[in-house]
């Protein structure tokens, strides 16, 4: 316990007793020690430090029998604040909020830490020579793993993708896939044969320079870790062999013809580690603190946050600010107004405030979908075609995005929002429901619905919805983390969460049948499994790109056609910041690349060079 804070509960219990604090008090040491939970010996430390300080006047008792005296000179609320302001300074967040929990505090001590909080956050740094620019940002999910091998949720994936590069990147844009940390590739005439050509002078955060063996064990490694279960060990799967021909060339030879191969080496997962660091270093290590070659080296994640700092031997461009600070933030500060804040930057929740008024917004209809995944794997009413046909007509998505304030989200049907406009199918039929239920004999038996917090609101909605058919849901929080294990969500009947696909749409629908913990697969009985991995062997061995989208997408029917999976809806992930930052260009994950962003300082108005005259 911090000295301010044990001066804090001092002074309360002194105030608790109906002493006013600004007169001599008498009191003993024993009696203090009551107070603060320690030794008598340690009392004796704590006076004798807050008198040194000038908090305390301590006077002790003359004699026996008599008591010693204590007068409080100094405000409890000023040391809890300059307290709680050096943790924050310090990267600890959560840590500050802590400090203001103690009884007897006045009540508005928080708002003025938060108040200043406001102006921690966000811009710091100006253009003058050796000045360090930072930007400063509150984050309210912690990163569970920074192991590409292991990433499975879009927070993780987002700052992977600062720290890493792999062989090839795909172009949205474009529609094709790029070089990257190889300059060349080439492959036989069926796709079983694929040879890269790695650049010469890229260098990893540690400073060794990267090697075609890097590459080999990069991908040696992703096939092994973790168990069957593991979320990207499905991309190596069919990898028969590595080669390393010499020290910046790798041929890899595949047990059966993939022409999307070249997709699987542009996802991060497959991004590329240097052997000699995560060789060395326990898996516990690089998932907090990664070295890669991308253009952020992370040099510092614990339980406060994260940073990141711009890398000076990058091998593309560079980033434009030298650091990115992102603090965890507790739920007491994720709900308060941000009117009253100025941090710049931040996700918009539909079910927080909103920002600020003069704020910019950027919105990206995600490409992906919230669902409800049946479990297949376990007996019980899920197994009946009737139920989950009667639960798809009453869950209503249009009345739940306007109910929850999903702003801009769209009903959905699939993986991914149409490409134009349409009148969707009537599923609010409540009687239509209850005549599938008794069709079905169902007996009232309850179903576990599992979710993570941020699909809390949609549970709930789900649940009332349930409940006016006669469908009892219990519903089981979890966590993000909790929600990776394989085991664990084979326990519940049905899960409800969310698929986001990066920008390469083909090898995304892909991944949601392969990854092995994500609910498409937990959910799928084992002849379901063998289906999907079927289908996906013939679509990948299919020259023509276009058929194989096609196809593709077509397996969707696979899901719907007897209600496996019920998509709910498609939103729309909104990204705020101040008009002075520039650079943000937010992707089909809601996420917005750092390397870009830059700080345009106050100036008088002026129009970008391109448009004057």
């Amino acid at each position: 316990m911090q000295l301010a804070l044990q001066y804090a509960q001092l002074k309360a219990s002194i105030i608790r007793l109906g002493h006013r604090a600004n007169v001599d008090v008498p009191v003993t040491v024993e009696e203090i020690a009551g107070y603060l939970y320690c030794t008598e010996r340690n009392v004796k430390i704590l006076i004798r430090k807050m008198s040194d300080l000038g908090w305390i006047m301590w006077t002790p008792g003359r004699g026996r029998g008599h008591r010693s005296s204590i007068r409080f000179l100094a405000s409890a609320e000023e040391l809890i604040l300059a307290e709680a302001k050096m943790y924050v300074e310090q990267g600890n967040l959560n840590s500050a909020m802590s400090l203001f929990q103690l009884e007897g505090l006045d009540p508005g001590l928080t708002d003025r830490f938060l108040a200043w909080l406001g102006d921690f956050f966000g811009y710091r740094g100006t253009q003058e020579a050796g000045a360090i620019e930072t930007l400063r940002l509150p984050m309210h999910n912690r990163i569970l793993t920074l192991d590409p091998a292991e990433i499975l949720f879009s927070r993780d994936l987002h700052f992977a993708k600062q720290t890493f590069d792999t062989l090839l990147r795909f172009d949205p844009a474009r529609g094709s896939l790029e070089p990257s940390l190889a300059h060349n590739w080439a492959s036989s005439e069926n796709g079983q044969v694929w040879t890269f050509y790695l650049r010469k002078r890229v260098r990893f955060h540690h400073g060794r320079e990267l090697t075609a063996a890097d590459v080999a064990y990069t991908w040696n490694r992703l096939s092994t870790l973790g168990s069957a279960d593991s979320p990207n060990r499905w991309l190596g799967e069919t990898i028969a062999d590595i080669q390393v021909v010499d020290r910046l060339t790798l041929q890899v030879k595949l047990e059966a013809p993939n022409y999307m191969f070249l997709h699987y080496v542009s996802s991060y997962p497959m991004a590329i580690l240097p052997e000699d660091i995560y060789k060395s270093r326990s898996i516990n290590e690089v998932r907090k603190l990664p070295v890669g070659t991308g253009p952020f080296r992370v040099t510092r994640h614990d339980e406060g946050g994260i940073t990141l700092e711009a890398f000076e031997d990058y091998f593309r461009e560079g980033a434009h600010l030298d650091r990115i600070e992102l603090l965890y933030v507790p739920e007491i500060v994720s709900n308060r107004n941000w009117q009253q804040w100025n941090f710049h930057m931040g996700k918009l929740d539909h079910y927080k405030q909103p920002a600020p008024a003069h704020w910019r917004k950027k919105e990206v209809m995600t490409l992906g979908s919230n669902m409800l995944s049946f479990n297949l794997r376990k007996q019980g009413p899920q197994q009946n075609l009737h139920v989950r046909r009667a639960i798809n007509i009453v869950l209503n998505r249009g009345g739940m995005i306007a109910e929850l304030g999903l702003n801009g989200a769209i009903p959905a049907e699939g993986f991914l929002p149409p490409d134009t406009p349409r009148e969707w199918p009537c599923d609010n039929q409540p009687e239509q429901a209850r005549e599938l239920l008794t069709a079905s004999g169902y007996g009232g038996q309850p179903l576990k619905l599992l979710f993570t917090p941020s699909h809390s609101h949609e549970a709930k909605w789900i649940k009332e919805r349930c409940a006016a058919i006669g469908i009892p849901l219990l519903l089981t929080e979890c966590t993000h983390e909790e929600m990776s294990s394989a085991d664990l969500l084979q326990e519940s009947d049905v899960l409800l969460g969310g698929v986001v696909a990066d920008d390469d749409e083909a090898r995304c629908l892909i991944e949601m049948y392969k990854v092995g913990n994500m609910l498409i697969r937990v959910c799928a009985t084992d002849e379901q499994r063998q289906t999907f991995n079927d289908a996906i062997a013939r679509i990948v061995a299919e020259p023509d790109a276009n058929v194989r989208l096609q196809q593709i997408r077509g397996m969707e029917r696979l899901l719907t056609e007897e209600y496996h999976v019920l998509f709910l809806v498609h939103v729309k992930q909104q990204t705020v910041f101040s008009p002075h930052l520039k650079g943000i260009a937010v992707n089909t994950l809601g996420w917005f690349d750092f390397k870009h962003i830059w700080f345009r300082p106050e100036t008088k108005e002026t129009r970008p060079f391109s448009q004057q005259i």
